[in-house]
């Protein structure tokens, strides 16, 4: 797999860009899951909730960040909403937005109930809906990026102040040596 996630609200551990059931060939856009409350027990069947779902839009999923309601999983190209429905379903993944992007596996950070990440050309939030963020400070960043260093990226957050920090490598640097900040409640950034 590519990486795994754990989901403490439904208890249930995801591995994402997987092999399938009895394969040994990984799989970029399969999601599986194993049984509720189990680590071990991986394989479908009518007496437990383990199951997988293939997504269809993108070539490879990025990654995923649990909010309250459902799990958000990002491929290169697209958001889907996977939400917990229980048997015989359990998973139910739905599409929120396509020709989306992410720079990296931690570009996306969650505060005060909304997911906000950074794109390989702009900021998006998702409160419900996938929406692009105004910044005046598009040029200043992405005009100082180092695009072959996209994985370093990282967001976080410090809702004490209603932020949020995206780190991230300047056009010259293989180590992050820059950051922006957007501040959610008053709409203004800051680098």
């Amino acid at each position: 797999q590519n990486f795994i996630y754990v989901s403490d609200v439904s208890r249930f551990v995801f591995a994402f860009g997987c092999n399938d059931y009895g394969s040994t060939v990984q799989n970029p856009m399969l999601i599986r899951w194993s049984d509720q409350e189990s680590l071990v027990n991986w394989t479908p069947a009518a007496t437990n909730q383990a199951g997988s779902v293939t997504l269809s839009h993108g070539s490879s999923i990025v990654t995923a960040i649990q909010t309250r309601q459902e799990i958000l999983v990002w491929t290169d190209s697209a958001i889907y909403s996977l939400q917990y429905l229980g048997p015989p379903v359990v998973w139910s993944s739905q599409l929120m937005g396509d020709n989306i992007s992410i720079l990296g596996q931690n570009a996306a950070a969650q505060a005060s109930g909304v997911v906000y990440w950074m794109g390989v050309d702009k900021f998006y939030k998702y409160d419900g809906r996938v929406q692009t963020l105004s910044c005046n400070l598009l040029r200043y960043i992405y005009n100082d990026i180092n695009q072959l260093q996209f994985d370093q990226v990282f967001a976080s957050t410090n809702e004490g102040f209603n932020e949020v920090w995206w780190f991230y490598c300047s056009e010259t640097s293989i180590t992050v040596d820059k950051y922006v900040i957007y501040n959610y409640v008053e709409d203004i950034w800051m680098f």
